[in-house]
């Protein structure tokens, strides 16, 4: 993380390092002057002149090439900006406290914080502090070179209405949409920037960048209408003249082109170019359902949009931006949308695409919808050169012929890719990525990002935590509370007998168990969430009282349920007393549903008609809790008071007066009922649902609770899923310029959603940029373990998340475990089906191996035997098999999860005790192996060596030199000790001792020379009586640092108590100087035994030892991951890790077993063998296919570039680039065209292929491919 001094020193430099490059290399100079004028002028952001805004979006005669922004770091400011680059991402692990036993220092941290890019120059400091995982942030792709333009005019940067850090993404996304796949299609670029980064801005750069390349037609797609004015606003901001229009206020079917009397689209102007903003759920209308009907504009939404959008190129112009990506993650699912979203892609390989979501991908599935983001797919991406049609025409390239120019763009696309200028695709296909990633685990998911960050193509910056708090606040169960719970899991068992008798007479179908299943699961999951509302509501009320606003987290309404129940009961009392309770209405729907009164004849059957009554009679007894949305709101003052953001059309009310209950349809601003209510009960569902005006209207409610809300008129907001996304609840600081005082927030998360994604979103409305005060999330749980499969659901999902997006599995909150969620974590790590087992194993043997609960009794107040026979009767009636070797399989773990929530809260909580135990010993035996994976791991700081002072680089060889392949052997020597030179330095900074304690010490030795060592203070946390022995640290020449004495916690009274002899004179300190520096340097390389004049036969001891060397194997990882599994036995045994070198250098790459390098060096000389012969294949039969072989052509140079390539240090990290990469950026017609490679069923089987045929296949001349529309579908 940034230092204050860092901090200081970067804002300094912000107006030098970002002037210098607003203008090209030829006009920086006459630039640089007026620009650090303009940014020290003001330190908000201007607004920006009238007239400025409505040329920006204009070609005028003043604005030509020089006028755009050229944001490459130049050699004038390379060293300014790149130092304060590295000491912001590298001085937790290069620069961190000596002192790590010191409680009140800053803990390690597993991201770094800045305001600033270190990629580009320009641009003023973002205005909140971001963060980005160490793994990621030291992971850089190709440097922009003076001839990457981002083509908007240097006054945006001037008036500061880009910051540094949007300026990065915009000019990498711009570079990337510049480049063309294998396949001809527009490259893509990942914006997976969290809330706080300014994704929409990034976005409308990127269209006016676009715009002004002469592209003339974009696609904005977002998640709801309501976000529509989001988007003209950030285009506004820029200045940009582009004209925007709504296809849900469009109306009419047909093709828009056509339609000229049309109101909406006449804010496209004549020629109807401009931004086409619409929703998922607008993608996916139609008039018919028909595949037919898919591309027919008369037809479906979608036809409209790929009509317009194709009208002036066959394949599309401009650019296509997913807002909220994450829509279409399901497309292995074949949902409609995620399906429409590839067709879009493929209908359309002239524009750029842009996947614009902090939560684009949970599991590697989800990526498929990303097929414009080269990680997968054959050939190399190339530079596209047509926009820069009038820059070749000068140089003369047009001059050629087709063929020759076909040629050379061949040999050039081969040459470039072999420098390092472009990538050649890691996979072949999607499925091939989806294996090799889904068998690597956590780790592999983890490269996946980083990978794309070494290609340029991810953003993946949040908004920092700094000052946020996270709290867990556990709900013991009232006794009333725990008697109901325990009432209903008996009805669940006697409505389960109940449903195997119908099946066994065949009154039931078997299918219906699913549905017991499920509407038990429901019925639980209500009665939890309902049971923390009390709590809840004085969370609400105790935050109110300290001057916050309190934002509740709930996912589910009801209203389904409710509403269906409401039309059915007509004037039952039950729904004008109190409001609905939806676990009774879960019960009551599944008896009338499922459990039938009548045969298939229509004859009633007396024993099913008895039961369900008697079930029913039980049910309303049980007198179950009310619909928590609808209680929460009546507790804290009604309607006017709370302001709800959800997706239902009707609100519950109490009437004051009388204490009815009504249903009413949801107004806006005031949050008084409207209309004429609902009437006595529900039974004006529809009419009320009707009169709102479908989603729109919903929008436009929750818009105006919003505002409420964010004005202070209301204090309280309760947001479900249907509010998780897009809307801002923070503490804004333009409500100051309102009159408004903005309150800190308080999140109070009463249910946690199932998806990760969704539950980032949920939490991010409330942190957001430009925010008065941080924020503080407080998660609410009961203190029953079957709470803990949604607890464990979501941050399993969560690790995944931030696995997948931002390179680091503990990062998607900030930090490992944000809320300490802890033991509540089942489903995450690798040790709960093992677990699992183990319980199985306990309870048949009776014998608790796990051991003894915290209060020595077990639940019941019994042994564990006792407690067993309990737990199996109910495992027994839940349907969960007893076996041990059943526990490992897939979804056991999960199915015992979820069964365990129909079972008492006794049995729930002894079992998950037994279970959380055996998880912790588990990891405790892998801990004290070495094998724990804790992901991208410091190797500074958690390294088997212990802390790290300092680790050196010895040397490098390369062991693959394939272009996009790239892997090297980094010898590392890891050195943990300590000089003399800098013990002194920490004794002199070393606060002062009331006990007067610290200082060197000499430690005799029976039999040996005496050794000396430093002590220090350690600093705790003080505790309020001032009670306590003082604590201290002991520091070593050839050790790490160590907080214990004789294997006791090293205080004062053991210092005083030891042989220890204290320096206190200046012979004693000479002598202990002697002695330091002796072992320092003896300990590089010898044993403690050695040192102490004794024998030694242990072979490569290294107990005492202070240096070691180790392998690091650092490159393209994760294109070459199969045979690095193979060489390692197993990957999951293997952690990804991060380094810092003593040269500032940072390393990201896999530590190696010392016998995995030679399994790797044959393994990939293997490889080589066998590429190299089937290369000689296709020389010698190259006359058989007519004229020159691009797959030939490519593979030639490849080979020829790997055999010559020297030595290189690429002088980040292990995720480098070449120094070549220049020669892809040739806007003077240099650069690479499409290029068809030959397929492999084209040749015959005897030179290495898949076909039969013994004809030579026609040559494909290497042109521009058709657009996707026109080339059969494969």
């Amino acid at each position: 993380t940034t230092t204050a001094a860092t901090a200081a020193t970067t804002a300094t430099q912000a107006s030098s390092s970002s002037s210098s490059s607003l203008a090209s290399a030829s006009t920086a100079a006459s630039f640089s002057s007026s620009v650090t004028n303009l940014f020290g002028q003001s330190a908000e952001v201007p607004s920006g002149s009238s007239s400025f805004r409505r040329r920006l979006g204009k070609k005028t005669s003043d604005e030509n090439k020089d006028s755009w922004i050229y944001p490459a770091i130049t050699n004038n400011n390379n060293n300014s900006t790149k130092s304060a680059g590295q000491s912001s991402s590298t001085s937790s692990a290069a620069n961190a406290d000596e002192d790590d036993h010191d409680d009140q220092a800053p803990k390690e941290t597993r991201f770094a914080t800045f305001r600033r890019s270190t990629e580009v120059a320009g641009g003023r400091d973002h205005p909140d502090p971001l963060c980005e995982p160490l793994a990621v942030r030291d992971t850089r792709p190709e440097p922009l070179t003076p001839q990457d333009d981002v083509r908007i005019h240097t006054r945006v940067l001037e008036e500061g209405l880009l910051s540094s850090t949007q300026l990065e993404c915009v000019a990498l996304a711009a570079r990337r949409f510049r480049r063309r796949l294998p396949g001809g299609e527009r490259s893509g670029f990942l914006l997976g920037d969290g809330t706080g980064c300014g994704k929409g801005r990034c976005i409308a750069a990127l269209i006016l960048d676009q715009w002004n390349r002469g592209h003339k037609r974009h696609i904005w797609i977002s998640a709801t209408s309501d976000l529509y004015s989001d988007a003209v606003r950030d285009l506004t901001d820029l200045g940009a003249n582009i004209p925007c229009c709504s296809l849900s206020r469009v109306g009419a079917y047909g093709p828009l082109d056509d339609m000229k009397t049309n109101t909406e689209m006449k804010k496209l102007g004549a020629k109807k170019d401009g931004v086409l903003f619409l929703t998922y759920h607008m993608l996916v209308s139609a008039r018919q359902k028909s595949a037919e009907a898919q591309n027919d504009p008369q037809k479906s939404r979608f036809g409209q949009v790929l009509a317009w959008l194709t009208k002036h190129e066959d394949g599309g112009e401009g650019l296509i931006c997913f807002d909220e990506a994450h829509k279409a993650k399901n497309l292995d699912q074949n949902s409609k949308v995620a399906r429409l979203v590839d067709e879009l892609q493929r209908c359309c390989p002239g524009c750029g695409v842009l996947y614009a979501s902090a939560t684009g991908a949970t599991e590697v599935g989800h990526m498929q919808y990303m097929s414009r983001l080269g990680l997968w797919g054959s050939g190399e991406l190339t530079f596209d050169d047509a926009e820069d049609e009038d820059e070749n025409n000068k140089a003369g390239t047009n001059n050629k012929d087709e063929e020759s120019m076909g040629e050379e763009k061949l040999n050039d696309a081969a040459i470039s890719g072999a420098a390092g200028g472009g990538e050649r695709p890691p996979f072949e296909n999607f499925q091939k990525f989806r294996n090799l990633v889904q068998k690597g685990g956590m780790a592999a998911m983890e490269l996946v990002a980083v990978q794309l960050k070494s290609m340029g193509a991810l953003s993946c910056r949040s908004l920092a935590f700094e000052g946020t708090t996270f709290d867990l606040l556990t709900v013991e169960l009232a006794p009333h509370a725990r008697s109901m719970y325990d009432a209903s899991c008996e009805l669940w068992r006697d409505m389960g007998f109940i449903l195997e008798t119908g099946i066994g007479e065949g009154l039931c179908k078997a299918s219906q168990r699913a549905e017991f299943w499920g509407a038990q699961q429901r019925f639980f999951k209500g009665l939890v969430v309902a049971a923390k509302v009390d709590e809840t509501v004085k969370l609400v009320k105790q935050a109110l009282g300290r001057g916050e606003a309190a934002v509740i987290s709930l996912w589910t309404t009801n209203e389904a349920v409710t509403a269906k129940a409401a039309k059915e009961a007509g004037d039952d009392d039950r729904f004008t007393d109190n409001f609905a309770s939806g676990p009774e209405l879960t019960v009551e729907q599944f008896l009338d549903r499922h459990i039938p009164v009548v045969d298939a004849k229509g004859h009633s059957v007396s024993w099913a008609a008895s039961a369900v009554k008697g079930l029913k009679e039980r049910l309303f007894a049980l007198k179950l809790p009310p619909n928590p949305i609808d209680d929460i709101i009546d507790k804290l003052g009604g309607p006017t008071k709370v302001a709800e953001m959800s997706g239902r059309s009707l609100r519950y009310t109490r009437d004051a007066t009388t204490g009815e209950v009504r249903a009413e349809p949801r107004k806006g601003s005031s949050g008084a009922p409207g209309g004429k209510g609902g009437g006595k009960g529900r039974l004006k569902t529809s009419a009320s649902s009707s009169s709102l005006g479908g989603a729109d209207s919903m929008d436009s409610v929750n818009n105006s609770e919003n505002r409420a809300f964010q004005s202070g008129k209301k204090l309280v907001a309760i947001i479900t899923e249907a509010a998780s996304a897009g809307i801002s609840l923070h503490a804004d600081r333009r409500e100051e310029a309102n009159g408004n005082k903005p309150r800190p927030r308080r999140m109070i998360c009463l249910e946690l959603p199932w998806a990760a994604d969704k539950a980032v979103q949920q939490l991010g409305r409330v942190h957001r940029s430009n925010q008065v005060h941080p924020p503080a999330f407080t998660c609410v749980v009961s203190d029953l373990g079957g709470e803990a499969r949604f607890i464990s659901a979501v941050t399993r999902r969560l690790r995944q998340l931030g696995a997948m997006t931002r390179g680091d599995r503990h990062i998607s909150l900030g930090s490992a475990d944000a809320f300490g969620f802890g033991a509540l974590d089942i489903m995450s790590g690798p040790y709960g089906p093992k677990a699992l087992g183990n319980v199985f194993t306990d309870l048949l043997l009776r014998d608790a191996t796990a051991g003894n609960p915290p209060s020595g009794r077990w639940p019941g107040g019994g042994d564990w035997a006792e407690f067993a026979s309990v737990a199996l009767k109910e495992l027994e009636s839940q349907e969960v098999g007893v076996d041990p070797r059943m526990a490992t399989k897939p979804d056991s773990l999960k199915r015992f999860l979820n069964r365990m929530l129909g079972m008492t809260c006794d049995t729930q909580v002894g079992l998950f005790f037994a279970l959380s135990s055996h998880i912790a010993k588990l990891e405790e035996a892998d801990r004290e192996a070495g094998t724990v994976d804790n992901g991208v791991v410091s190797l500074n700081k958690q390294g088997r060596w212990g802390k790290l002072r300092s680790i050196e680089e010895l040397e490098v060889e390369n062991l693959c030199s394939k272009p996009g392949k790239t892997l090297d052997f980094r010898r590392l020597k890891l050195d943990r000790g300590l000089t003399w030179e800098a013990a002194v330095d920490m004794i002199r900074a070393a606060k002062p001792d009331e006990q007067n304690l610290q200082g060197f010490y000499l430690r005799p030795r029976d039999n040996a020379q005496s050794e000396a060592l430093l002590v220090l203070r350690r600093r705790l946390r003080e505790r309020a009586d001032g009670a306590g022995d003082p604590q201290y640290v002991l520091h070593f020449p050839h050790l790490p640092s160590s907080s214990t004495l004789d294997s006791h916690t090293c205080t004062a009274r053991s210092i005083l108590n030891s042989r220890f002899v204290r320096c206190d004179d200046d012979r004693k300190t000479q002598e202990a100087r002697r002695l330091w520096i002796t072992q320092h340097r003896e300990s590089e390389n010898k044993c403690i035994h050695v040192q102490r004049q004794r024998r030694c036969n242990v072979p490569n001891c290294a107990a005492g030892r202070r240096c070691f060397q180790e392998t690091m194997l650092t490159g393209q990882i994760l294109a070459q991951w199969d045979l690095i599994q193979q060489a390692l036995g197993g990957i999951h045994r293997t952690t990804l890790v991060r380094t810092a070198l003593e040269d500032g250098r940072v390393l990201v790459g896999l530590l190696l077993p010392e016998s995995s390098e030679e399994s790797l060096k044959t393994l990939f000389a293997q490889r080589e063998a066998s590429e190299r012969e089937r290369l000689e294949a296709l020389r010698q039969n190259k006359s058989l296919y007519g004229g020159p072989d691009e797959e030939l052509a490519q593979e030639e140079e490849e080979w020829e570039y790997a055999d010559e390539q020297e030595q290189y240090d690429d002088g980040f990290d292990g995720f480098g680039y070449d120094d070549h990469f220049g020669s892809n950026y040739d806007d003077a017609g240099g650069g690479g065209s499409d290029v068809y490679a030959a397929r492999s069923n084209m040749i015959p089987s005897w030179a290495g292929g898949s076909s039969s045929s013994t004809e030579a296949p026609q040559h494909l001349a290497p042109a521009r491919p058709e657009p996707a529309a026109k080339r059969p579908r494969t």
